[in-house]
């Protein structure tokens, strides 16, 4: 599985990944060196490869950049470029890029294959309000919104100035009664199919087996979400505005009542492979450890309220938690509640979302 990555975009790629590894050959044999390239106009600088490295670029300046991913499920960056010795620097290369991807291999067993590497909210948007709610989430986000596609244009996508997404619209047309939003969760996955095999046997449903590859379920508790296998990787930055204030949708808060709260975090940890863990604010909630790089955060509500299943609303992570609610409040949400660490609104639509005081960047207190 590989994504193309645009060489405009490729410092903003690289700020995703640590130290790497140069492979050069003379033709006879290939070595590899560690380096911590840093971009310089273009051009990625290779400070002190060595003299071997420097010998082979001398014979043959086609060079291969790997560096490997930050933590398993993930996927790798591999730049292939042409070196050469750096004016003024001998002991140093400078490489300018001809291609980069991201690339991570196929799954090797069940478990891998439904472990997500990604995992992306989609706003299932009642008929009634397929303006209104598509336009406040991309406002309140600071993304673009996509031009629609799908048969019957229902899909849409909130677009990140960079970064790959990881929330997208769809209109849902039956009731059609203005119902307020709900929210589902794509799950990307090396494997569709064998990972909802696997959710199956940890206690899934299927709903539907696409032609096109994706396969829809509902959890023990009835959430419904997605296996998918589209390539994301690289998430996006909290959304900087105006007033200094950063902002980013950066958690799914998956509301169970008390009766099924257990059973549906453990079958989230167990399908995702994520650590579950306390929460410092009470013992209402809890969560799962997010892995690096990963855009989306699982919290859990018990709720004392007797829903028959388990639904989700997205939780927003803001440095300045009054700024953001005026400023959500000016866009068209409605205060419902406001707390010691967060505030409760509601969308156009009328669906509840809150505003934490979590940092935008770590996502935790």
């Amino acid at each position: 599985m590989s994504i193309v990555v645009d060489l405009a975009d490729l410092p903003d790629v690289l700020a995703s990944f640590g130290t790497g590894y140069l492979l050069s050959t003379d033709g006879t044999g290939v070595k590899a060196v560690h380096v911590a390239p840093a971009m310089e106009a273009g051009r990625l600088r290779l400070r002190t490869p060595g003299r071997g490295s420097l010998a082979n670029v001398a014979a043959n300046p086609r060079v291969t950049l790997v560096w490997p991913p930050r933590s398993a499920p993930g996927f790798s960056l591999i730049v292939d470029a042409e070196a050469q010795p750096a004016p003024g620097a001998p002991s140093d290369l400078v490489a300018v890029p001809v291609s980069a991807v991201l690339h991570r291999p196929v799954a090797e067993s069940d478990e891998t294959a439904g472990r997500p590497f990604w995992v992306s909210a989609f706003l299932d948007v009642d008929a009634v309000h397929r303006d209104t709610v598509p336009a406040f989430w991309a406002a309140v986000t600071g993304h673009r919104l996509s031009p629609p596609r799908g048969a019957a244009d229902e899909f849409a996508t909130l677009v990140p100035p960079t970064g790959h997404d990881h929330l997208r619209v769809q209109r849902v047309d039956d009731p059609g009664t203005g119902a307020p939003t709900r929210v589902h969760l794509d799950l990307h996955v090396p494997d569709p199919s064998r990972a909802a095999d696997r959710a199956v046997a940890l206690g899934a449903e299927v709903v539907h087996r696409s032609p096109h590859g994706y396969v829809v379920l509902r959890s023990p508790g009835g959430l419904l979400f997605c296996c998918v296998g589209h390539a994301a990787c690289l998430r996006a930055p909290a959304t900087t505005w105006p007033d200094g204030s950063r902002s980013t949708v950066d958690q799914v808060c998956v509301d169970a009542p008390a009766h099924l709260v257990d059973a549906e975090r453990t079958f989230w940890a167990e399908l995702t492979g994520w650590t579950p863990q306390a929460s410092p604010v009470s013992d209402t909630f809890s969560s799962l450890r997010r892995p690096e790089g990963q855009p989306l955060r699982f919290l859990f509500q018990r709720v004392e309220d007797e829903r028959p299943t388990v639904t989700a609303h997205l939780d927003v992570a803001c440095s300045d938690r009054a700024a953001e609610t005026a400023r959500h409040r000016a866009l068209g949400a409605e205060p419902v509640t406001e707390h010691a660490r967060w505030t409760v609104l509601r969308d156009p639509s009328g669906a509840a979302y809150c505003l934490t005081d979590r940092d935008p960047v770590t996502g935790v207190l």
